[in-house]
């Protein structure tokens, strides 16, 4: 008698059907937090940015700054570039905030799918940085604040003494 190994047909229809309803449960759970996911890591990475520009401002014994791009929400996009404020080049102004005469730019970072970067406002301007002691420049403190679709907010905050934080929100700007 020869001993048969493998599965019948209707076994293996059973286990697609179990594989099809877990993923048609699993698919909307997922791509709810996907964006969300997108928008935090966002979040994450300019905080980190921001602590990169501090060490580098202290390493170098310069200003070093950063701008932002900001979108009108619903568009989805915006950028944030870090450069050397140190006033290099013909025209360059060291110290003003501004990438001019041909400072040097760090990094250049666009948000990613469904992010959006609405805000960005210190001390009224659109651009922040710190000097050489890690301190912000020109005494400027504010936020930069970032959305997505589904309505979830992280805000990005500098403060005087040259302390970030993040908060998030989802409903609206009621910040946690």
């Amino acid at each position: 008698m020869r001993n048969k190994s493998g599965f019948t047909l209707i076994e293996v229809i059973i286990v697609m059907g179990v594989i099809g309803i877990m993923s048609a449960i699993a698919f909307p759970m997922v791509s709810n937090w996907l964006p969300n996911y997108r928008l935090r890591g966002e979040a994450r990475n300019l905080y980190s940015n921001m602590q990169r520009i501090k060490l580098e401002a202290v390493r170098r014994n310069s200003d070093v700054g950063i701008s932002f791009t900001t979108v009108a929400f619903p568009a989805v996009g915006g950028r944030y570039q870090a450069f050397i404020d140190d006033g290099s080049g013909v025209g360059g102004v060291a110290g003003n905030l501004i990438q001019d005469g041909t400072e040097a730019t760090l990094f250049q970072i666009p948000m990613s799918a469904s992010c959006s970067l609405v805000i960005a406002s210190f001390s009224g301007n659109s651009a922040v940085g710190f000097n050489s002691r890690g301190l912000p420049s020109r005494n400027w403190f504010g936020s930069a604040v970032m959305r997505n679709d589904r309505s979830k907010w992280y805000r990005i905050s500098l403060g005087i003494a040259g302390s970030t934080r993040i908060e998030s929100s989802s409903d609206g700007m009621n910040w946690n």
